[in-house]
């Protein structure tokens, strides 16, 4: 499966556009939270990817189970049904094992390294299903070779962060990202490639931006202005000054939750949404502004702590009034922002 020939202007409007976007979260790479029908038969602690991976049996029944995920998860109505409804982008999370048997060699899914021999081609399959209905894909990495944050996912279980320490997962997975790269940065609606979901931020990190762009501006003269998009580690202004001093077409991800922090717990829902046009816009003004409008929220949601509400005597307005306060401050503030996510599975 192939791409359609590269439309460089088309292309121009796909990626300058403010994005509207979803997550397509739990299609390529899976949380147990998400998709807990899935992890039944899975293998050890049964979190995230490499449980089912490894379960099921055998690696022909996991392969056969994630393929049948993946071609039924999220069909083409889904992309009609985004566009209809004005989404103009999807985020797509995947992991480097979903780019096939050879990203796995020497990495913890060497072993069942075939469950994903055919998965690389859905997500070709995936672009062009976006492109039929005019919606732009951002490709997120969300798992990186060794773990980029220790988290279910990115891939593992074992809560190890073992990417920046390690220079062999560092080149691993500066490879999968020239890999995709070079697969579509001459993609008309590939809007970028995102480097790392979530990272902690270490001190290494900056260091390995540094060195990651450097390698992926030099992949092709297409590739010297793609867009890469980087996560900000939640330090946002840092990040911000960094994207700001580039000259290149790198773009910071914050991630915009109310959830899991005590403070989260203790303040009203009510005042979340007055923070929305007070605090809160006011960080994000700042950051958006510091990056040239560099700046997306990239996830964000409409959930809130049982806490939060219980001070609320209309919980479903309370609510309602904290998801269209989110949405009206990034629609003002942001270059795109994208809902996490599209869909679960019991």
């Amino acid at each position: 499966m192939s791409f359609a020939p590269f439309d460089p202007t088309t292309a121009n409007i796909y990626r300058y556009r403010q994005q509207q976007s979803v997550n397509l979260g739990s299609w390529f790479v899976h949380e147990q939270w998400m998709t807990p029908s899935l992890f039944e038969c899975a293998s050890g602690a049964k979190l995230s990817e490499i449980d089912l991976a490894y379960g099921y049996g055998s690696t022909d029944a996991a392969r056969q189970v994630l393929e049948r995920h993946w071609d039924t998860f999220i069909n083409e109505t889904d992309f009609e049904y985004l566009a209809s409804i004005g989404i103009n982008t999807v985020r797509l999370p995947i992991g480097y094992f979903s780019l096939g048997p050879v990203f796995c060699e020497d990495t913890p899914f060497g072993k069942v390294a075939d469950v994903y021999r055919n998965c690389w081609p859905r997500i070709v399959r995936a672009i062009n299903t976006a492109a039929k209905y005019g919606i732009g894909v951002l490709v997120d990495l969300h798992g990186a070779v060794g773990s980029q944050n220790g988290q279910p996912h990115s891939g593992i279980s074992d809560g190890q962060t073992n990417l920046f320490n390690d220079p062999g997962n560092i080149e691993k997975t500066t490879r999968v990202l020239t890999f995709l790269v070079q697969q579509l940065s001459q993609v008309t609606n590939v809007v970028g490639v995102q480097i790392l979901n979530e990272p902690q931020n270490v001190p290494e990190l900056e260091e390995f931006y540094n060195r990651v762009i450097s390698t992926l501006r030099g992949v092709s003269p297409e590739a010297a202005s793609f867009p890469l998009y980087i996560h900000n580690g939640f330090d946002m202004p840092y990040y911000s000054s960094y994207v700001g001093r580039r000259s290149d077409f790198v773009v910071e991800d914050h991630h915009s939750y109310f959830v899991f922090t005590p403070q989260d717990d203790a303040e009203p829902a009510s005042q979340h949404s007055a923070d929305l046009r007070t605090s809160v816009q006011s960080a994000l003004t700042d950051a958006s502004e510091t990056a040239r409008r560099n700046f997306v929220v990239d996830e964000w949601s409409c959930a809130l702590t049982p806490e939060s509400l219980s001070a609320e005597t209309n919980k479903e307005q309370a609510r309602t009034d904290f998801c269209t306060g989110q949405l009206n401050l990034y629609r003002n503030v942001t270059a795109g922002y994208s809902f996490w996510c599209l869909y679960t599975l019991a």
